[in-house]
């Protein structure tokens, strides 16, 4: 890349003009942050930044592309695609995900706002089109979150002594004299298993009262013999149902 150059305001002042302005714009170290007129799909902004060079700019989209990609729960093993259908227009991108192009005119500063706007916005679409997206908020996630307003005198990441050892629950709390004891559970056979060992060590702890629930998505792929099973270490409850308050009492 061009060796870079000092502007001086006046001359930021004057590509500020060229630009338009009503845009948002500020400088910044060796250049300026400008607000474009396009969206991402999730209704993302995209600033574009501009760099000044030896006798001309560069310009980027300060990682607005794959900022998108992150919001909507995506990850790519490879940019090698990326590159290829950037490189046929002229645009490249980092190692990091900033998408860049040089060797602009000065007087060309409000082209070069529109050109990498557009240009992050059809890198965020290849992106997504060729991205492996995480279904939604994780159930343990979800878990916590229910919990918190509905019992918020609760901890999430609870840790309990069971007879055996000590285990960590996704959320526990107390109601009246109940310990209740909550684990996401999903409907593979190690995380069933795993669910029903501390449940049932929990209950055998020398403390009374110990209510293991089991929180699961119905939404999954759930066999009854499978949701049968939890009730050997526990109680198996949706979550729907434990943010309405429904608990059941010790055995």
């Amino acid at each position: 890349m061009a060796c870079e150059r000092d502007l001086s305001v006046t001359d930021w002042q004057q590509i500020k003009n060229a630009i338009c302005e009503g845009r948002k714009f500020a400088l910044t170290d060796g250049g300026c942050r400008v607000l474009s007129d396009t969206l991402m799909p999730s209704g993302g902004v995209i600033y574009v930044h501009l760099q000044s060079r030896v006798d001309d700019l560069s310009a980027h989209d300060g990682g607005a592309a794959f900022d998108e990609l992150a919001r909507q729960g995506g990850t790519v093993s490879s940019m090698a695609g990326l590159r290829r259908m950037l490189n046929d227009t002229r645009f490249r991108v980092t190692d990091d995900g900033v998408i860049w192009r040089d060797h602009i005119p000065l007087q060309k500063a409000a082209s070069a706002i529109m050109m990498i706007a557009d240009a992050s916005v059809r890198a965020a679409a290849y992106l997504l089109d060729h991205a492996t997206i995480k279904a939604g908020v994780p159930l343990n996630q979800r878990v916590k979150e229910a919990l918190q307003l509905r019992f918020p005198q609760g901890r999430p990441n609870f840790s309990f002594e069971g007879r055996h050892r000590q285990h960590t629950f996704d959320y526990g709390f107390a109601v009246d004299d109940q310990t209740y004891l909550v684990q996401s559970v999903s409907p593979d056979a190690q995380s069933i298993s795993s669910a029903i060992v501390k449940g049932l060590d929990a209950k055998q702890s020398d403390q009374s009262n110990v209510v293991p629930i089991f929180a699961y998505d119905p939404a999954e792929k759930w066999l009854s013999g499978s949701l049968g099973m939890l009730d050997l270490g526990g109680f198996g409850m949706t979550v729907e149902a434990l943010r309405r308050g429904s608990l059941p009492l010790a055995a």
